[in-house]
This record gives structure tokens, sequence and C-alpha cells, in this order.
């Protein structure tokens, strides 16, 4: 039998089980991982994280889709791994690099009076190259296409944010709500015009600077929030000119995460507060 220690994290409700193995050398099966994470016969979670060691950075972050599949990043995670790192005093640093399957990504925390307040993450460039997100299509990049799924057309725009994203704007008189997302995120997701499958964000902007998202993630179904989903909103937001600035606050069911990017050649921010909810011990 296995007696895993673990902690509980969330941003903005996006909820992650993570698991120390620096000293003790972790190894989950995909079935292992879908049983943790299985909210009604393990811990519960979006996702999974083994905190590992790396030669090219402070730390490396494994991660895992609820369904056990493994992800090139996530932008919460990597946010609520920071999180675990400086509760549970792995590190002495305020400025954290962290190897990922998309790369390493700099981390900064704000800390007052020993408190985590805050962190931010260069989540690096975006990539609009379609055969590097990927998708299937011949031009330069894939905004205010039409695509066909099933009965219905949407006008979608992908990027990579280190993950594919498919992003699309309803109208204003449509409401987020309404948007049968348990229906179309699947049927975007596992299109055959995705070569990796994809993340799926559907975006209302309110005002000058705030959009509103609801995201259903790959291999995970919908989730209160997004972390490289939030990204990709604030990047197509920009390029599209649907705000003002180089700010985009989006709002997702769990709450608000800040994104920016000031230059179409730079890099894109992320930042936001993480909940350290609970530790416990799992047997397997």
């Amino acid at each position: 039998m296995k007696k895993i220690e673990f902690s509980k994290y969330n941003a903005q409700g996006n909820d992650f089980v993570i698991i120390d193995s620096l000293s003790r050398s972790i190894k989950l099966s995909e079935d292992e991982v879908k049983t943790i994470c299985d909210r009604h016969f393990g811990v519960g979670a979006d996702g999974l994280i083994l905190v590992k060691k790396t030669g090219n950075a402070d730390f490396y972050m494994d991660f895992y889709n609820m369904d056990g599949s493994k992800a090139e990043m996530c932008g919460n995670g990597i946010r609520c791994m920071t999180g675990f790192i400086f509760e549970k005093d792995l590190s002495d640093k305020s400025n954290l690099k962290i190897g990922t399957l998309a790369g390493i990504r700099s981390v900064k925390m704000e800390i007052k009076n020993k408190i985590l307040e805050n962190i931010k993450v260069n989540m690096g460039k975006p990539i609009f190259n379609p055969k590097q997100i990927p998708v299937e299509f011949d031009k330069e990049e894939v905004f205010n296409h039409k695509l066909c799924v099933g009965n219905w057309i949407f006008g979608i725009n992908c990027i990579s944010m280190g993950n594919p994203h498919c992003v699309i704007y309803i109208n204003e008189s449509e409401e987020l709500d309404n948007i049968p997302l348990d229906v179309w995120g699947p049927a975007i997701e596992k299109n055959g015009f995705f070569l990796n499958k994809t993340n799926v964000e559907f975006v209302k902007p309110v005002d000058a600077n705030r959009v509103e998202m609801r995201v259903w993630e790959r291999g995970v179904g919908e989730t209160f929030a997004c972390g490289t989903g939030a990204c990709a909103v604030g990047v197509c937001t920009i390029k599209l000119g649907k705000i003002k600035g180089s700010v985009v606050n989006v709002r997702a069911l769990g709450g608000d995460l800040k994104v920016l990017w000031e230059s179409p050649s730079g890099n894109v921010s992320l930042e936001g507060k993480v909940q350290h909810v609970f530790d416990g011990v799992y047997f397997m």
C-alpha cells in the first residue's frame, strides 16, 4: 500500500493536489492520478503536480490533468506549486525558475510580513504559428476563422501558451451562463482541426479592460479558472483590439486573474493569489 502525503491548493477555484517528490521519488500511473483526482473516490482536483528536482531550474513541475494525461503547462498550477514551495520552506528565494514541458518559467513572489500576497508568472511568448499550436491550417495565424463543428459554426482564435487554446467571443446580447459548454466544449476540444486537442474559452468583454470567461480544459472539463486560458484570452483580446491598453482583467467563475502583454513581441505575465486548502495523507 502506498502512503502519499499531499497538499491541496486552489487558484480562483482551479484546484490541484501537490506532492513533494524531492527527497522521496514519487511515481504514479495514469490510473493512480485519475483515482487521486476523482472527486468521489479520491481527494478531488482538476490536476496533480509532482514537485521535482531538475538540473537547469530551481524546481520542475510534473503536471497531470485529472484524466491522468500529461500537460505541457498550467499557469494556475505553477502558481499553486510556488505557494507550496513557499509554505513548505523548500526554498528561501522569492524569485524562482520552474521547469515545465513547455520550458522554464520565471516566478516572482510578493511577500509581506512573511505572508505570500501575490504570485506573478512570466508565461513566455504567445505562439501564433499554426504548426506549433498545433492546428491543421495553411495560413500564418488562426484569427477570426470560421470552424464548423457538428451542426455549429464558431468564430475561433487559436494560440498556444505552451498548450493549445481556442478562444471564442460571444455576442454582446448573449450571456456566458447560457452557453452549453458541456456540449460545445468537448466537441471543439476533440475536433480534428486541433492536432493535439485543445482548451476552449468562451469570452465576453464587459468594459474597457475586463472580460468574462468560461473555460473547458482539455482532459478535465469545465473548470473554475485556467491560467494559460486567461493568458490566451488576454492576448487575443488585446490583439483584436477589444480592450484598451496592455492589461486585461479576466474574470473566471472562480475569481479574477490579471494578464499583462505589453508588446506583440513580448512575454505574457499572469498574476493572482492562491489558497492553501488543506494537507493530508492518501492511501492507495
